[in-house]
């Protein structure tokens, strides 16, 4: 069994830009575009440029660049992009002219380059990569309408940020691996081919549409938040694609999402999990399928004062045998080893074997207690996290 890890994803951010006799002048923030005043002089080292992967435009028309003051950058690109599918926009001190040399992204990014006035903007056919890290180059020769040329390339590092939670779900139900559907807004169909680079602009082109629960009784989701259910569906997801198990989506596990999407790879299994009715004559555990309830057993949960807590929560982690070590109710200690098939899913609380003499009645420490031929059918049934939910 992998530990679980969380994953904190940065990017380093970084600018440099050379400038000698040129005189440029520009700067930017880790938040958005700076706007950049101008002065004679040089600063910083060159830049290299970047691989091509984009086409340009028509630019200004009827100028050409003259000996004189110096082409000054006066807005870049935000050094993180909020989404892949924003366009990149970098702005002259003057009309830009239609001869200069387009900038460069690397990786090259499919898209095209177009001038309108003072400024230059990138458009991506589809998106940039999810979770992606590029280096922007704005060439040498780059001019505007009367100012001298830059006579140094320049080069900026931007990151772009990753898929929302509410993306994530969407993913993840595309796939089966969360039991909802998604009606579109524009009643036009979701489930088709795509390539990696649509997958990644859906990932971005938010919203889509609803996502409704596909059996009555599967477990809630919060739209938009990382929630048990969705905590749960990437936790399985994890485990069928050799993912470390983690409890927020990092970058590797989006571009794994994008290329599987793109794949059409989904879950292998049925959507699968389990509901415990508390304090009913008798007490029930039922393991579900998408749609067919496929184990019904009598079950123990919890006495007064150790009753089990209803919710729904992901299983965590599963043993076929281990000790259970506590306290009782009445203040007496135990210490049981060889407990079987044993699946936590609440802190102490687990769903295990136990032998009973009768089971459908609170009579356990909190844990969900099951004959211990039914709780070998039902550990063979599940995998951490899959739901369980306890109601009253």
């Amino acid at each position: 069994m992998q530990p679980k890890r969380l994953f904190l994803i940065g990017a380093a951010i970084g600018l440099a830009c050379a400038g000698a006799a040129s005189g440029v002048a520009w700067a930017t923030g880790p938040s958005g575009p700076t706007n950049v005043s101008g002065s004679s002089g040089s600063s910083g080292s060159s830049g290299s440029s970047g691989s091509s992967g984009v086409s340009g435009s028509s630019g200004a028309t009827g100028v050409t660049a003259v000996a004189g003051p110096a082409t000054r950058i006066v807005q870049l690109p935000p050094a993180l992009l909020h989404r892949g599918t924003d366009d990149l926009t970098i702005s002259l001190n003057g009309s830009a002219l239609a001869s200069n040399p387009k900038p460069t992204l690397q990786p090259s990014v499919a898209g095209a380059w177009t001038t309108w006035g003072q400024h230059e903007t990138f458009t991506p056919a589809y998106s940039f990569a999810v979770c992606g890290s590029y280096k922007l180059t704005i060439p040498a020769g780059t001019a505007a309408a009367g100012e001298a040329a830059l006579r140094h390339s320049h080069t900026l590092n931007f990151a772009v940020a990753c898929p929302s939670v509410k993306a994530l779900q969407e993913a993840l139900a595309r796939l089966g691996y969360l039991p909802y559907w998604l009606e579109s807004f524009s009643g036009v169909g979701l489930d088709v081919p795509l390539t990696t680079a649509m997958a990644s602009e859906r990932a971005y082109a938010l919203p889509h549409g609803w996502l409704h629960r596909e059996y009555r009784t599967a477990p809630s989701l919060a739209v938009g938040k990382l929630d048990a259910t969705t905590t749960g569906a990437l936790t399985v997801w994890e485990q069928d694609h050799d993912v470390p198990v983690g409890t927020a989506p990092d970058a590797a596990i989006w571009r794994a999402l994008v290329r599987e999407e793109a794949l059409g790879r989904g879950n292998p299994r049925p959507y699968t999990w389990v509901t415990v009715t508390e304090n009913t004559q008798p007490e029930l555990l039922k393991v579900h399928e998408n749609r067919r309830v496929v184990i019904t057993s009598p079950a123990n949960t919890g006495v007064p004062g150790a009753a089990t807590q209803t919710g729904e929560f992901p299983i965590y982690v599963r043993y076929t045998s281990t000790t259970m070590i506590g306290t009782n109710v009445d203040g007496t200690h135990y210490d049981d080893p060889g407990i079987p098939w044993v699946n936590y899913f609440n802190g102490g609380d687990a769903v295990h074997g136990y032998p009973r003499a009768s089971y459908g009645s609170p009579q356990s420490n909190g844990c969900v207690e099951l004959p211990i031929p039914t709780a070998e059918r039902v550990y063979s049934q599940l995998m951490v996290g899959d739901m369980v939910d306890v109601s009253d």
